[in-house]
């Protein structure tokens, strides 16, 4: 899945995640390009953001008013502003390449095309060399344009009030002209040898781009001040009678219309057959390009009178309001399989495995969610993978009472091992051994490379916990009660511990202690050495969760509705928070935040240090799988037969920055 799109199947999930403000002036849409982001007051100063963060990297500002987003190409900026200054800036420290001062009123920033940059000052039509900014030729014009350039094929398109002109930008002639029944107040746009125009007669052109002769139009009820837009074979274009409309690029045929609230004066923004475009009437929209069908919208505190910008899955949106909106989807892509799905992902090199109720275990690509490919086991998986990454093999249990070691890359059973019980029991691995539990009362531990038994140790219930193995100890608990310390070598008992109900949640170790939770509502942390109590908290109800430790404090969940923080040396808790039913799933963190699901459908987001909510994903079904991340994706399956791919966004943000 390429980042820089914006999928349709997203659009409904978009929401804003981060709100920028420069002073209290309107911005112009941004710019972005590699890890930077390009901001143009419409008060003078033109800034440059890392993209991630929005720390500002540099700055320039301008005598006059920016008249325009700047235009960037190879890593140049070209900005114009009020000054009657045109500026060439090298994008990567805002230094000054060169500038021009124009005897007329500018536009707008220059077009460049073939190594040229172009603009219209005052009546006379420049043409400079944009990597020196020395006159190449200029032209003067019968009258001053009053929109700006469009340059195609070396032809440059020029309007003057209700004409349009095409000129040879090499003969510097014009070789024709049409004239239209009212003033011309946007842009031009060639595409496909036609010239698309709209007019203040509220009708949209459709010129032959050698003769300008004319070979359609189409009049709305009201002027037309936005440039049109050509995607997917039709041409959008909206007017002042507050409609967009999308005709057949060819022929002018009208396929559909949707009306706003308010004039339509910036072409629409377009990402996987999905147009973005803002009104005066405060909203963005999102429609279906081939249908016209409403899939989203978002209303502002200002009219918003430029086009979107799409970059790396967001969409950012410039409002009068003097804010710039950031939105993002939750969801990158959904999996949909036959079942419920309680296995916890597992995540190596782009891909993500998984099993389901349905009895397939899965691995799909992370990026986009596609199959690579399915086995069906002969029971139900509960079982959570574990992908070795080194040899390129996946280890899972199924209710079929089989452990599989699995090719990473085909699916393909390396070998398979048969316990007595079925194996809800994740594996784990050390030292050339995959050990797993069987509700046979057993752990084992088997060769990595031929699945042939080394050693097995018999509990007196059913082992659903997963081994943890630390300094060669194996801990693991069984529902007979006890938490069990065995030799990781030879299976030898080390010691065991004794709670007060069935050990389903699997041990975490981390500097010397051990935490695990028990269905006698409690959790507790023991000596690693000796099996020792060093400290319990009891919660509302049992502890299925498996507890996750970072910095210092001890996660997790509990069947009384809550996920639960403590300090990892003393158990002194440090806050709760409570969900809309119980939490089986085991937390993950990952930078700063921490990951659970809930019987409630939801998977929650919150600060690790506080337990505030940073977002929230619901689901259709009840979560007991735990997630899984990486880079910016979070994965997670729900009872709902789907597994989700969701994008790793914060809250909503404001970031002020003085102007």
């Amino acid at each position: 899945m390429e980042h820089s799109i914006l999928y349709k199947e997203n659009v409904p999930y978009l929401r804003p995640v981060e709100t920028l403000q420069i002073g209290d002036t309107p911005l112009w849409p941004p710019l972005l390009n590699d890890d930077m982001l390009y901001i143009a007051a419409r008060n003078h100063t033109l800034y440059a953001l890392d993209k991630h963060t929005h720390k500002p990297l540099w700055s320039y500002k301008a005598q006059g008013d920016l008249l325009s987003a700047p235009t960037l190409l190879d890593d140049v900026l070209y900005i114009a502003s009020s000054d009657r200054t045109v500026c060439a800036l090298e994008a990567r420290t805002g230094g000054v390449l060169w500038y021009y001062q124009a005897q007329g009123a500018l536009l707008c920033a220059p077009t460049i095309a073939e190594g040229v940059a172009y603009f219209v000052a005052g009546q006379t039509l420049y043409a400079l060399d944009a990597g020196l900014g020395d006159v190449l030729w200029s032209y003067d014009l019968q009258e001053r344009a009053h929109v700006p350039l469009t340059v195609s094929n070396g032809i440059i398109y020029i309007a003057e009030k209700s004409r349009l002109y095409a000129l040879d930008a090499i003969r510097r002639v014009i070789i024709w002209s049409y004239a239209t029944q009212d003033t011309v107040r946007a842009a031009p746009v060639v595409v496909d040898e036609m010239v698309y125009l709209g007019s203040q007669d509220h009708t949209l052109y459709a010129l032959n781009s050698e003769t300008g002769q004319k070979l359609w139009s189409y009049t709305t009820r009201d002027a037309i001040l936005a440039s049109p837009a050509i995607a997917y074979g039709m041409v959008f274009v909206g007017s002042n009678d507050y409609t967009l409309y999308a005709l057949e690029a060819r022929f002018g045929t009208l396929r559909w219309q949707y009306a706003t609230n308010g004039p339509l004066l910036a072409p629409p923004a377009f990402s996987d057959e999905t147009l973005f475009v803002g009104s005066f009437d405060h909203s963005c929209y999102a429609l279906d390009a081939l249908t016209g069908e409403k899939l989203w919208s978002y209303g502002t505190r200002g009219p918003i009178d430029t086009s979107p910008s799409i970059a790396e899955g967001i969409l950012y949106v410039s409002s009068t309001d003097t804010y710039l909106y950031e939105f993002a989807s939750d969801r990158r892509w959904t999996f949909t399989t036959g079942n419920a799905i309680e296995s916890s992902p597992a995540t190596a090199n782009g891909m993500v495995y998984f099993g389901s109720t349905d009895h397939n275990v899965y691995a799909l690509k992370g990026e986009a969610g596609e199959v690579q490919w399915s086995i069906e086991t002969g029971e139900e998986i509960f079982s959570s993978p574990l992908a070795d990454s080194t040899r390129e093999v996946i280890y899972i249990g199924s209710n079929d009472f089989t452990l599989y070691a699995l090719a990473a890359s085909t699916g393909a059973i390396l070998w398979d091992f048969l316990t007595a019980g079925h194996i809800i029991s994740s594996p784990g691995e050390w030292n050339g051994m995959v050990y797993v539990g069987s509700a046979d009362h057993c752990v084992y531990a088997l060769d990595v490379e031929t699945g042939e038994e080394i050693w097995h140790y018999e509990t007196t219930g059913n082992i659903t916990s997963s081994p943890c193995i630390v300094d060669g100890v194996l801990y693991i608990g069984s529902l007979d009660q006890q938490v069990y310390a065995l030799n990781a070598s030879d299976g030898k008992l080390i010691w065991s511990y004794m709670t007060g109900g069935g050990v389903h949640s699997s041990p975490t170790v981390e500097q010397g202690l051990l935490y695990v939770g028990s269905r006698d509502y409690k959790l507790y942390a023991l000596d690693t050495r000796t099996g020792a109590k060093r400290w319990e908290f009891e919660t509302g109800n049992i502890v299925d969760s498996s507890p996750t430790v970072a910095n210092d404090i001890v996660y997790v969940g509990s069947h009384d509705h809550h996920l639960y923080a403590f300090d990892a040396r003393s158990g002194k808790k440090r806050w709760q928070y409570r969900t809309g039913g119980a939490v089986a799933s085991s937390p993950r963190i990952t930078d700063g935040t921490v990951y659970a699901g809930s019987e409630d459908g939801n998977l929650y987001a919150l600060d690790i240090h506080s337990g505030e909510k940073r977002w929230c994903y619901r689901t259709k079904g009840a979560i007991h799988a735990s997630a899984a991340t990486d880079e910016d994706t979070v994965y997670i399956g729900s009872s709902d037969h789907s597994f989700y791919a969701l994008q790793r966004i914060q809250l909503p943000t404001h970031l002020h920055l003085p102007s």
